[in-house]
């Protein structure tokens, strides 16, 4: 690193409308939490879903059916922010799939 200029890993979602298209059962319920967005991406939406199990008056059977993939939905974006602070893009981008894949299950097993 320089001492003007920065160099960053990170990971943004290129295409928030991709989030509605894959996960649109998910994304209405990440986003109808009530806070504030900076940006509608993947890892805003896994923020939302984790924050509104916590803390949103869900129905109990939408909760019971979401919880574990929340949860681990959850672990695994702190796993990747881990990653791209430690500066491992292989391991993000593994992981990035890995949240994918969970994603994908979790909006199979919306009920409501």
């Amino acid at each position: 690193m320089g001492k003007v200029l920065q160099i960053r890993v990170s990971a943004v979602t290129w295409d928030e409308d991709l989030l509605e298209e894959y996960w649109p059962k998910l994304a209405k319920l990440a986003f109808g939490v009530p806070i504030k967005f900076a940006n509608k991406g993947l890892l805003e939406m896994v923020r939302g879903l984790s924050e509104g199990l916590e803390f949103m008056k869900w129905p109990g059977q939408l909760k019971t059916a979401l919880a574990p993939g929340i949860r681990e939905a959850a672990a695994i974006r702190a796993d990747l922010e881990k990653a791209l602070a430690d500066w491992e893009p292989s391991r993000a981008n593994a992981l990035s799939d890995k949240l994918e894949d969970c994603l994908d299950r979790l909006e199979r097993a919306y009920t409501a």
